[in-house]
């Protein structure tokens, strides 16, 4: 980026950052009131833009929820929609959950009030940014690796609000820490900006691999990973996790829809790298085609520290 480049996104950073105090303001002078529905209202959301692992939490979150009994709904805004109108993430939920528990479309707050005529809890997919809906308890996750997303705001850099808007946060989660890293040490790092908070970490781990037309595929081998998600390389870190040689990262647009000419490239550069393709699952509910060649890595969400804790918050048990 070349200076005037820079100065532009640093002036457009600072114009971001008074909107986002403005706001700020209005709500905590009472000018605005958010919306409170009839239901437990949890968010699981992020301090900046890019993959934190939001989507894996809430999964693993509504599960948790059923299992208890607790009857859970997930919101979750239906952003660059596919043809039929819903996203990607709306797809992921729907088949884990069920169409009836999965509210999707524009707005976070009518989603919400339309779930807790149904449901004891609502899970909000990135909620944390979404002023008009009060809620109960706020998670938010920060990437353990990069937790400030550069340290400065959009567009200069990848921070959504102020480091001290944690301070709302009720249960702070550093996500996808490294398989040797301390957690201690990493929660460390952000605990001053959010004192009041608890604090936990997690990770993604590998459960599986299937092709797309659902068979088992073994690890193990040569793959070229194509990815449209907010964090390519931690993709790219969960194959070679799994023992996979990963030959190429190809990284699209978050919540990109692949066509089919993208397809045929992707097949031929991997072929000429003697590997097979990998996607996400997220990925593979926007690659068009069901080819059994293709492979989709599957993960879930594990706990590695405070999870128990974080689980007792979000649910209201006494004790958390």
């Amino acid at each position: 980026m070349g200076p005037v480049a820079g100065g532009v996104r640093a002036l457009a950073a600072r114009v971001y950052g008074f909107g986002w105090e403005t706001r700020r303001a209005a709500y905590a002078r009472g000018w605005f009131t958010p919306e409170r529905v009839t239901a437990r209202v949890v968010s699981i959301g992020n301090l900046t833009v890019g993959g934190t692992g939001k989507t894996t939490l809430t999964l693993h979150l509504a599960a948790r929820a059923r299992a208890l009994g607790l009857d859970p709904a997930v919101v979750v805004r239906d952003y660059r929609p596919g043809a039929d109108g819903t996203g990607d993430e709306h797809r992921l939920y729907r088949a884990a959950l069920g169409a009836g528990a999965v509210f999707g479309g524009r707005v976070k707050r009518d989603l919400a009030r339309a779930a807790a005529r149904a449901h004891r809890i609502v899970l909000v997919d990135d909620g944390f940014s979404h002023w008009r809906l009060a809620r109960d308890l706020d998670v938010v996750l920060l990437d353990a690796a990069d937790p400030w997303g550069g340290g400065a705001l959009l567009p200069a850099g990848r921070l959504r609000e102020p480091r001290r808007a944690l301070q709302r946060a009720g249960v702070v989660v550093l996500s996808r820490l490294a398989a040797d890293a301390d957690p201690e040490a990493a929660i460390a790092a952000v605990r001053p900006w959010a004192p009041a908070a608890s604090f936990a970490t997690g990770r993604h781990e590998v459960v599986g691999v299937r092709a797309l037309d659902g068979s088992v595929v073994a690890g193990g081998g040569r793959v070229r990973v194509v990815t449209a998600t907010g964090h390519p390389e931690a993709v790219a870190a969960s194959a070679r996790e799994h023992g996979f040689e990963v030959t190429a990262l190809s990284a699209y647009r978050d919540h990109h829809w692949f066509s089919s000419g993208e397809v045929a490239t992707e097949r031929a550069a991997a072929e000429r790298d003697g590997a097979r393709l990998l996607l996400t699952a997220k990925d593979a509910v926007r690659w068009p085609t069901a080819d059994p060649r293709v492979a989709v890595l599957e993960v879930a969400w594990r706990w590695v520290s405070g999870g128990e804790v974080a689980e007792g918050r979000v649910f209201a048990r006494e004790g958390a």
